[in-house]
């Protein structure tokens, strides 16, 4: 039972630990943060066997000392690292950044999508994690959704393809008993099209919508061998995604034929009891997901315990447990952790931002650009523009590696202001910073940068032969 529980990694909690209060803590939803449990405790667990997978590790050294502990138990069991590779492993220091699924879908090359996801796959092994938590095939058909930009758009056979496409990639099964990664088809299903737009908030579809909208990007995902599927923080048609039955036991497994494992999303079978109120405790809200299909739980403590009391009362059977371990180490076997569970530190650097993963990374992010419209103002040229102004919240950070995405070396992004200046280093730039946040941008902002452009105004297309021209350039919040 023990593997079918995960835990953040040791780093992030202690990160968590020192930066944070419990109140901030227990309100957020980027930190691991578990009440009377300290780092060295979770050690501890380790030790003992009662740990099965961790996520939020992004170093190697990390990783390594895991296993280490792991390697300590009765068993020796290897444990499963998952890490958010969605477009490259980007919450490593140092991983090559490709472009997010959104602007893969605009590049229309599912070869190359495969390319750079072989590349990712390296990097993440190279660094000591097997199992990431992508592709997204939500099909996102609400514009106001926060997460559009993990997708792949709204066109489930675009959609369909480009999940595949990574899935071959990630995965890389030439063998067809082992893995290089696993990859996780996600967020079983339909929280795209929440209501209001809103993350978790409930949808509500027809059947008829769900299969010919929703589900055949899963479909692909399954025929294509995915090992892991990802269930959604919504509600469908009235029943938490979390404890459907119909929907991981009937559907995926018994019409698509999935036989890899299911987990869940971050911390959403406790919001069987606390959101969505269909639970009247923590055991219950355990029972009823286990019991719909579920076999890991995202993340921390208050599952093995329950789920142990479970099978002593009788309500939930060994042979059920047995089906979920089975799964999950069947996924270790054919990643090879048993063999070898360390990942080689003095590698890992040599992988990591390789010039062929640059030039692949290149090539998509060239591939992923859409104009929508040009009034002959691109391609700027050298000396085109004697003067030009720069503002906004993504102006001069590493915002436009996309979400999901860590800080990451000095010298390997290029941020607008700094890409503007190598196009012509002979013009004037004055530069107006307003903060990271486009919700901190105030009227004072507005006011201020109306004064310091003032003069330059809004570009109007020049013959070639006029005098050099002004710019003002306004990094804004979508580029």
């Amino acid at each position: 039972m023990a593997q079918m529980c995960q835990y953040v990694g040791l780093d992030h909690m202690k990160q968590a630990e020192q930066n944070l209060s419990k109140e901030e803590m227990e309100k957020s939803d980027a930190h691991g943060f578990y009440p009377g449990l300290h780092s060295s405790d979770v050690e501890e667990l380790v030790k003992q066997g009662l740990i099965g997978s961790f996520l939020h590790v992004v170093d190697v050294k990390e990783a390594n000392y895991l296993q280490t502990l792991a390697q300590q138990s009765r068993l020796k069991i290897p444990l499963l690292i998952g890490i958010d590779a969605i477009h490259g492993t980007a919450l490593v220091d140092g991983a090559t950044v490709y472009p997010t699924p959104i602007g893969l879908a605009s590049t229309w090359d599912t070869a190359l999508v495969k390319k750079m996801s072989l590349e990712t796959a390296k990097e993440m092994r190279a660094t000591g994690a097997a199992w990431t938590f992508t592709p997204n095939v939500d099909v996102a058909r609400e514009a106001r959704w926060g997460r559009v930009g993990e997708t792949f758009g709204e066109d489930p056979y675009l959609v369909a393809e480009m999940g595949v496409a990574m899935i071959e990639g990630l995965q890389n099964t030439a063998h067809p008993d082992s893995f290089n990664v696993i990859a996780c088809a996600k967020h079983l299903i339909a929280g795209s099209e929440s209501v209001n737009g809103l993350n978790g908030a409930p949808t509500d579809l027809s059947e008829r919508t769900i299969r010919e909208v929703f589900l055949p990007p899963y479909k692909a995902a399954v025929d294509a061998g995915v090992f892991s599927v990802m269930t959604a923080h919504n509600e469908l048609n009235g029943i938490a995604c979390h404890a459907d039955e119909w929907m991981m036991t009937d559907v995926l497994r018994g019409e698509l034929g999935f036989e890899g494992f299911i987990v869940s999303d971050w911390m959403d079978i406790e919001r069987l009891a606390t959101r969505h109120f269909v639970a009247e405790n923590q055991t219950e809200a355990c029972y009823q997901t286990v019991r719909a299909g579920m076999d890991m739980h995202m993340h921390g403590p208050d599952f093995l315990e329950p789920i142990v009391k479970l099978v002593k009362e009788g309500r939930l059977s060994e042979a059920r447990i047995n089906e979920s371990t089975r799964r999950l180490l069947e996924a270790k076997f054919r990643l090879g952790l048993f063999e070898n569970p360390f990942a080689n530190e003095a590698k890992a650097q040599e992988i990591l931002f390789n010039q062929e993963h640059q030039k692949t990374a290149l090539e998509a992010a060239q591939k992923s650009i859409v104009l929508l419209k040009n009034e002959q103002l691109l391609p700027l040229a050298k000396g085109q523009y004697k003067k030009v102004f720069v503002t906004g919240p993504n102006a001069h950070n590493e915002t436009i590696l996309g979400d999901w995405s860590a800080k990451q070396p000095a010298g390997h992004n290029i941020t607008v202001l700094e890409g503007l200046k190598r196009l012509d280093a002979s013009a004037s730039f004055n530069y107006m910073a307003t903060g990271n946040n486009p919700n901190d941008v105030s009227k004072e902002h507005v006011a201020l940068a109306k004064t310091l452009s003032a003069g330059i105004g809004v570009i109007k297309p020049v013959a070639k032969t006029r005098p050099a021209q002004t710019l003002h350039w306004a990094a804004c919040n979508r580029i």
